[in-house]
Formats: C-alpha cells, sequence, structure tokens
C-alpha cells in the first residue's frame, strides 16, 4: 500500500490549486455543492494523480473522497464497487460548524492519511475547532498510532479566497502548523 506524508500531500494540494487557479477562482464563487463538485471532480483527481494514486470521484462509504491504488475484484476477476485499501480519506466542508462529525467520520477509516478541509479564518474560531479536533482524535485513539501510523491533517483556508490555506498535522501533543517547505 502506498503510504502518503501529510507533507506529500500538502505540495501536491498547493501544486494542483496553482496550476488550477483561474478555474479554482471561478469554482470558489459556486454555491456550495457545486463547489464541492468541482473539487471531488476537478481537483481530487489531479492531487491523487500527483501522488501516483487513483481518485474516487463520488461518496465512499460517506466519505467525500478517497485516494486508493487499486480497486477490488470480484471471484471472476471483474472490478467490484470498492477499492482494495484507503491510501487517502477524504472529507470537506464548506462551512466549519459541524466538521467536528466530519473529524470524527474520518476515525471510522482504516487509511494512512486522513484528510479534513474547510474554511475558517485565523484567529479563535480556527483554535476552538482545532481543539475540538484534537479531544475527538484523542477519544477515537484506542490502539495510540494515530500520531504515528494513521496521520491526520486538517487543511484550514481563508473563506472565500484562494490563497491562504493553512495546513495542520496531528502529532501526539495535537495539531502543529506545517510550516512552508
Amino acid at each position: 500500500m502506498k503510504m502518503i506524508s501529510p507533507r506529500e500531500f500538502r505540495n501536491a494540494f498547493l501544486s494542483v490549486l496553482k496550476a488550477e487557479e483561474s478555474n479554482f477562482r471561478a469554482a470558489v464563487s459556486f454555491e456550495a455543492k457545486s463547489y464541492t463538485y468541482f473539487l471531488r471532480t476537478n481537483i481530487f483527481p489531479k492531487i491523487a494523480r500527483q501522488l501516483d494514486l487513483l481518485a474516487w470521484n463520488k461518496d465512499y462509504y460517506a466519505l467525500d473522497g478517497i485516494f486508493y491504488e487499486e480497486r477490488g475484484r470480484d471471484s471472476a476477476g471483474k472490478y467490484t464497487t470498492y477499492a482494495k485499501w484507503i491510501s487517502v480519506a477524504l472529507e470537506h466542508a464548506n462551512r466549519p460548524s459541524k466538521t467536528y462529525e466530519e473529524i470524527n467520520k474520518l476515525q471510522m477509516f482504516n487509511a494512512p492519511l486522513k484528510v479534513l478541509i474547510t474554511y475558517v479564518a485565523e484567529g479563535a474560531e480556527a483554535e476552538a475547532l482545532l481543539g475540538k479536533y484534537e479531544s475527538i482524535i484523542r477519544d477515537s485513539d484506542i490502539f495510540n498510532d494515530i500520531a504515528t501510523q494513521r496521520k491526520q491533517l486538517v487543511i484550514l483556508g481563508s473563506p472565500q479566497a484562494v490563497r491562504g490555506w493553512r495546513f495542520y498535522v496531528y502529532e501526539s501533543d495535537g495539531f502543529v502548523l506545517m510550516l512552508p517547505a
């Protein structure tokens, strides 16, 4: 199974957004459902390709997206409707108000990288969200391996902007802002 680090994901994410800047700038003004569709069908597959993975372009067991290497096959050798394993589990929320539910949902999947993307300005609201996420992750870390084996990446964007992305990776003491490469 191909394992993607939070840094590799961040670099691919930024590279794709830079290449797709004009399309992304237009998509930011779409209504929420159309914007999410744009990410799922245009941005996510390009990020997956940069990581040498495939992207599932619709809901996958209630996840907004997954990146995977290989689809499962049935006994006749035909592709099935599931991936053999998930390399990256993705959730995207246009509004941060219920993202604690999304981070909780991510904990239910056994994937080496789980990514939540949402939009909130820097400051107290962002810090409060990260604190809620930390609490949820700590409570679900029954094998004490989330900081080492099942990495968590939270990407916070500035509302209605195409820049200002902040990347937070979960470590044993909580979320830490990833510094630029």
